[in-house]
């Protein structure tokens, strides 16, 4: 097979790109559901979730379960990202990508033959549960096979892949727009098998993740796929050093803490900071206010700006075609800026934009204004995906620790499931009831999450793993990680660090 013998920088590409397809399907899923709450078709099949033609106390009924068909999706992503920390582990990345492309397929299967209301949300919930697994794996398992140079951009090609399922998801609607009967949402709903087919061809060919062998103490193993992925022999000196320094730090890890398989431990290895932050960083992507756009943009251009259904559709692909370029952009910068200054600039963006919506909307009988906020929707797309899209879920990953980073993982994607699942439900009954004041919300939230990012968030650019586990490690409390980020060496040798805290410890005991 063609790709058992790729190696080197192709092969890390080759597993980029394959767990970019995952974040394929997550993004369409995400948005396809959008295009369905004014078509007609999927209101006869479902018309619980009919706002449009309902008014009073039945259209704010049906605002509840429309959000709650949108946001089910998310509760299955926070169910399947927390089976991560039962199975990541145990199964090792590929096979853990396996069983969640299994279940996905499952899940499009079910919401595409729905009859009822409780189909579609079974379909959705098993969906994603699949997609939640992959979310809880992939940034981890990029992370792990890319070198410290390429990690930044080659995780961030999921975001452009996710993003882009927002677009195919918003122009398929469009599209379908134009057919009759049940085919114009069950066609839209049956795609992304497709993709989830490719993915369980391909992934069993993938290799393991070499620091997850190193856990399990497979270090030949673990030997002969890192120098397979660095496009060497592993019989060189630097591929057998790098492994010894994953080993040793592994144990070191171990042996410093008695808790150290425990992400909630108060330790020296500061499992628990970095997990809040970890859990926070995906948290404040969902309280931005970024998808309360996403899923109903179709609904505020029909039905609050007053757009008819085509041109609501056409806007709502456009808005999704921002979100891609900021996604594209942050691929080209953000190993030059780094990640904390561009989730600084993201969340500070979006204090503005979610401002100027709110205030150019508070009066929609201003045709002008209403009309000017539809630039800031898109503005709003293009800047949060350059900084708060795909890096908090490598970011997470690369602040935890070999010994529980499939645990940091998966509780850092539930939490930005959860919070999804609360914009989600929440959105439709805000916007009917307090209106323009919603973005009032998301303006304060984002305005805290850019102080608790220059407060407590330290750069992780064009380091090791096991670099910037020293950060942490050499951090004595919350606001020290960010001044010993910068002030830590670049290329710092972690053997001969590990080899003099041996050495101090053995002189003090």
């Amino acid at each position: 097979m063609g790709m058992r013998s790729l190696q080197g920088e192709s092969l890390q590409r080759i597993i980029a790109v394959l767990g970019a397809v995952a974040f394929l399907v997550q993004g369409y899923n995400q948005a396809m559901m959008n295009g369905f709450m004014t078509l007609p078709s999927f209101l006869e099949t479902v018309p619980e979730v009919d706002t449009t033609h309902t008014t009073g106390a039945q259209k704010s009924h049906n605002s509840t379960i429309q959000g709650l068909v949108i946001a089910i999706f998310e509760i299955g992503s926070a169910i399947g990202a927390l089976l991560c920390l039962f199975v990541g582990d145990r199964l090792g990345r590929p096979k853990t990508m396996i069983l969640a492309g299994s279940i996905a397929s499952i899940g499009i299967l079910i919401q595409t033959t729905t009859y009822s209301l409780g189909q579609v949300l079974a379909g959705r919930t098993v969906t994603g549960i699949g997609i939640g697994i992959y979310t809880g794996t992939v940034p981890m398992y990029v992370s792990e096979t890319a070198s410290a140079e390429k990690r930044g951009r080659l995780v961030l090609v999921e975001g452009v892949f996710a993003l882009s399922g927002y677009v195919i998801a918003s122009f398929v609607n469009l599209g379908m727009y134009y057919t009759t009967g049940s085919v114009s949402w069950r066609f839209t709903m049956v795609l992304p098998l497709l993709w989830v087919i490719i993915l369980l061809s391909l992934t069993p060919f993938l290799p393991e993740s070499p620091r997850w062998l190193v856990k399990k103490e497979k270090l030949e193993e673990a030997t002969d796929i890192m120098a397979r992925l660095m496009g060497s022999s592993p019989e060189d000196s630097d591929i057998t050093k790098e492994i010894a320094t994953i080993h040793t730090a592994t144990q070191t890890a171990v042996a410093r803490s008695k808790h150290s398989h425990n992400p909630f431990a108060m330790n020296e290895n500061r499992h628990l900071h970095r997990l809040i932050i970890a859990m926070s960083v995906t948290m404040f992507t969902q309280l931005s206010g970024i998808n309360a756009i996403t899923f109903y943009s179709t609904s505020i251009f029909e039905e609050t700006l007053g757009y008819s259904g085509v041109d609501a559709r056409v806007l709502a692909a456009c808005l999704q075609i921002a979100l891609a370029l900021g996604g594209l952009t942050a691929v080209f910068v953000v190993d030059k800026f780094g990640r904390r200054r561009l989730m600084m600039f993201s969340m500070g963006a979006m204090v503005i934009e979610q401002a100027a919506v709110a205030g150019l909307t508070s009066d929609l009988s201003n045709l002008a204004a209403s009309k000017a906020a539809v630039f800031f929707y898109f503005m709003a797309d293009y800047t949060l995906t350059i900084g708060m899209f795909i890096i908090p879920f490598m970011y997470g990953a690369e602040i935890a620790p070999l010994g529980i980073r499939h645990k940091v993982a998966a509780l850092g994607a539930t939490s930005s499931w959860l919070f999804n699942f609360m914009v989600a439900e929440v959105s439709p009954v805000a916007e009917t009831n307090i209106k323009w004041r919603y973005n009032i919300v998301y303006a304060a939230t984002s305005a805290a999450g850019l102080v608790v990012i220059y407060l407590f968030y330290p750069e992780t650019r064009g380091r090791t793993l096991e670099e910037i586990d020293q950060i942490f490690i050499r951090s004595k409390s919350i606001f020290d990680p960010v001044r010993v980020a910068k002030d830590l060496p670049m290329g710092l040798d972690v053997m001969e660090e590990i080899e003099k805290v041996e050495k101090r410890d053995a002189g003090a005991a």
